[in-house]
């Protein structure tokens, strides 16, 4: 068996059912459970979802920190907000406003 780094997860079959098994860095056991073959399909899918939500997340605050970023080099322009002209482009701003806000 090759030895790796850090800590680990062991996943094998035993016994008609899947065992999980996660191994510190220091070989020690934190933890072990058997698990039937659709709870272990059901844990993978959790698993999944919550690891593609965090990836959304990181890719948004990506796109927020860049449009932040774009904002602050147009800093020296007016902003269409601060007027109190009412026309067509003052109302599209506060429909886009409403939709981030709506996340």
């Amino acid at each position: 068996m090759v030895r790796h780094e850090g800590a680990r997860w062991d996943v094998g079959t035993e016994s008609n059912a899947v065992h999980v098994e996660r191994i510190s860095d220091s070989d020690k056991r934190l933890f072990e459970d058997l698990l039937a073959p659709e709870e272990a399909r059901e844990l993978a899918g959790l698993l999944t979802k919550y690891a593609d939500k965090l990836d959304e997340s990181r890719d948004s605050d990506r796109s927020d920190d860049s449009d932040d970023s774009h904002k602050s080099e147009n800093s020296d322009k007016p902003d269409k907000s601060d007027s109190h002209t009412s026309d067509s482009s003052d109302t599209s701003e506060e429909s886009d406003d409403s939709d981030e806000s709506s996340d």
